[in-house]
């Protein structure tokens, strides 16, 4: 191979083509080097910006389970007229324009929209259920909503927020001392045992009633 670079540079054509050939050899590695720096540099950036939008929207979360949290341990005050009435506003869920969306992973950002969509759906049904189906004075049916409805809420967000520290180790609320996922699992253990307890009732009634030769309910309650 040397040999034949001394041939061809012994002439004018042959080191005509080597200069050629080392120009172009140059500028494609200049151009290789440029592209591979832009690419590295542009993958830094998604990266940073994926790390500061899952940091900005775990502090978010953390916030909204915090609420969450309190809602569902909200058994309201009475008035001086014996009105029952809440002692904390309902948890709000708001995402900042400028959040960097699409350099999420993809499921992680369907798990954010999912659960915004989730939140409005409880909005919209406690205020159905407290202005049609819960009346004063004590508003039973209202609370017992809002209890099991933000501890179903509280837990996926406690999800997405163990998703966001697993895949982008961002740090998250310190709760040394206030466990949250012990609340929210509670209170939705506590309404299954009442829902268990509430048809075995129906059911021995039902049979009772079946037994003193009355008809099968067609709509049991």
């Amino acid at each position: 191979m040397i040999e034949w670079l001394r041939k061809l540079a012994a002439d004018e054509f042959g080191r005509i083509v080597i200069t050629i050939a080392g120009t172009l050899t140059a500028v494609a590695l200049g151009t290789f080097l440029g592209t591979f720096k832009d690419v590295f540099i542009e993958n830094g950036k998604r990266k940073r910006l994926a790390w500061l939008t899952a940091v900005r929207l775990t502090v978010i979360l953390d916030k909204y389970v915090d609420n969450c949290s309190e809602n569902v341990q909200d058994t309201g005050h009475y008035d001086n007229e014996g009105v029952r009435h809440t002692r904390v506003a309902q948890p709000q869920l708001e995402y900042p324009s400028d959040l960097g969306w699409t350099s999420l992973h993809r499921q992680l950002m369907y798990a954010a929209f999912r659960l915004k969509v989730a939140h409005d759906s409880v909005e919209s049904s406690l205020e159905f259920i407290g202005s049609e189906i819960s009346f004063p004075p004590d508003y039973d049916e209202y609370y017992a909503e809002k209890r099991v409805s933000f501890s179903e809420q509280g837990l996926a967000a406690l999800e997405l927020i163990r998703s966001l520290k697993d895949h982008y180790d961002v740090p998250t609320a310190d709760r040394r001392g206030y466990d949250p996922l012990g609340t929210f699992n509670g209170m939705l253990e506590a309404r299954d045992k009442e829902d268990a307890e509430r048809e075995a009732r129906r059911q021995e009634l039902e049979r009772k009633r079946i037994a003193a030769g009355e008809p099968p309910g067609l709509f049991p309650i």
